[in-house]
């Protein structure tokens, strides 16, 4: 594809005037984002001139080191982006969200790496799959990489990847996973990988290396070191989102555009319904949707999950990250309180759709009308394997009753 280069204002990564201008510029895409909704599904991933815009405002750049052109924006900030740009299309939302997150992932490479991915097109879109599915085997000054990986969502529009791998036990470290940075052009996609009744539009397909790729070591990252926090990123100076760990703030912009997308539903509902006349088989039955008590409790329900999930997210992102950013280091406890806030407005945000197209009455299901989408989107979202509400909840138990937590936070 061809490289976009990012017009991110340039601003210190705690400015709260570049959050506001960003979140600005997610609203004003909105409105194209749902009139091309529809179509983005239709065909499977999200097109080239709405990927460029979205480059264009900086969106992409939130999570990229601002040493390559980035603005290196706390999760909190993608947050309010994705979730601007879910109220449009959930797809794009997500899209924009993985190229954001996988930019700040990026930061944990080695300097080197990030030269090659930004030094020269500092518009470059990186993407990755996080399930270790491929093969690799250690040579000379690197691996050899080879498998097949799912879910590479936004590939079409990528120019890096990484994709994971098994590593073998070596010298007095054991066995890890690994996760390979690869330019695109290396890597095939299988375009027919992605049939499904949601989040079509993402484009989450399957990536695939039959010869196997040399990676050569400082593209190679190990993931207990994710985990950690000591990412090899940690070392360069001025490298701020080194800093957030991804294991606790990752999911935190997934989770974005599906509280986007609850909006987007309540957006709909809230305005088809003020003009839907009931259906009566009576003389005189009949009158507006939006007099009845029943649908206006759904309405009530719904903003009510969607606003609380929200408030809480970034009411406890804001001291962690602020923390985060002032150098500190976070307790366990701290790590899963935020994680146990992704998995309520993940279940929030699900709840709150379908209370609403419950309600939505049999025409909602018609494929040009936004809800049966954002409905079908949430839900396929919410399969996610970091979204599954019952283990964080009970990872927070854990926490709470002195138990060692047994999980990823």
């Amino acid at each position: 594809m061809n490289q976009f280069a990012p017009t991110a204002p340039r601003a210190s990564a705690a400015d709260p005037a570049i959050a506001d201008e960003m979140v600005a510029r997610a609203a004003a895409l909105r409105p194209l984002l749902a009139e091309r909704a529809r179509q983005t599904e239709i065909d499977g991933r999200v097109s080239d001139d709405i990927t460029r815009m979205l480059a264009e405002a900086g969106i992409f750049a939130l999570g990229q080191p601002r040493s390559f052109g980035g603005t290196a924006q706390p999760p909190s900030v993608m947050v309010r982006v994705a979730f601007e740009l879910g109220r449009g299309c959930g797809s794009t939302a997500w899209c924009a969200s993985i190229g954001a997150v996988n930019a700040w992932l990026a930061s944990y490479w080695p300097i080197e790496a990030q030269r090659e991915i930004w030094e020269n097109s500092p518009g470059n879109l990186v993407i990755g799959t996080f399930v270790p599915t491929g093969h690799c085997e250690p040579v000379e000054g690197g691996y050899r990489v080879r498998g097949r990986w799912p879910f590479g969502s936004n590939c079409d529009s990528a120019n890096w990847m990484f994709v994971s791998a098994t590593l073998p036990p070596s010298g007095d470290r054991p066995a890890d996973v690994g996760w390979f940075m690869v330019p695109a052009a290396e890597l095939a996609i299988d375009h027919d990988s992605w049939r499904v009744s949601g989040m079509q539009g993402t484009g989450s397909k399957t990536l695939f290396a039959g010869e196997p790729l040399f990676v050569p070591e400082h593209r190679v990252i190990r993931f207990s070191d994710v985990v950690k926090v000591s990412t090899p990123g940690r070392a360069i100076d001025g490298n701020t989102m080194a800093h957030f760990g991804f294991t606790t703030f990752g999911a935190a912009t997934l989770v974005a555009p599906m509280l986007g997308m609850a909006q987007g539903a309540l957006d709909w509902f809230v305005a088809a319904m003020a003009k839907k006349a009931k259906t009566s088989l009576k003389p005189g039955g009949a009158g507006l949707v939006a007099q009845s008590p029943f649908v206006q409790a759904r309405v009530g329900a719904a903003s009510a999950a969607i606003d609380s999930a929200m408030t809480l997210l970034l009411a406890d992102l804001a001291p962690v990250e602020a923390k985060v950013l002032a150098g500190g280091t976070l307790e366990p406890a701290e790590r899963i309180r935020i994680r146990r806030n992704i998995g309520f407005a993940a279940q929030q945000a699900v709840h709150a759709v379908n209370l609403l197209f419950e309600g939505a009455g049999g025409s909602a299901t018609a494929l040009d009308t936004p809800i049966q989408r954002f409905w079908r989107d949430i839900n396929a979202a919410a399969r996610h394997a970091s979204l599954e509400v019952q283990p964080i909840y009970a990872l927070y138990g854990e926490e709470r009753f002195g138990l060692p937590p047994v999980g990823q936070f």
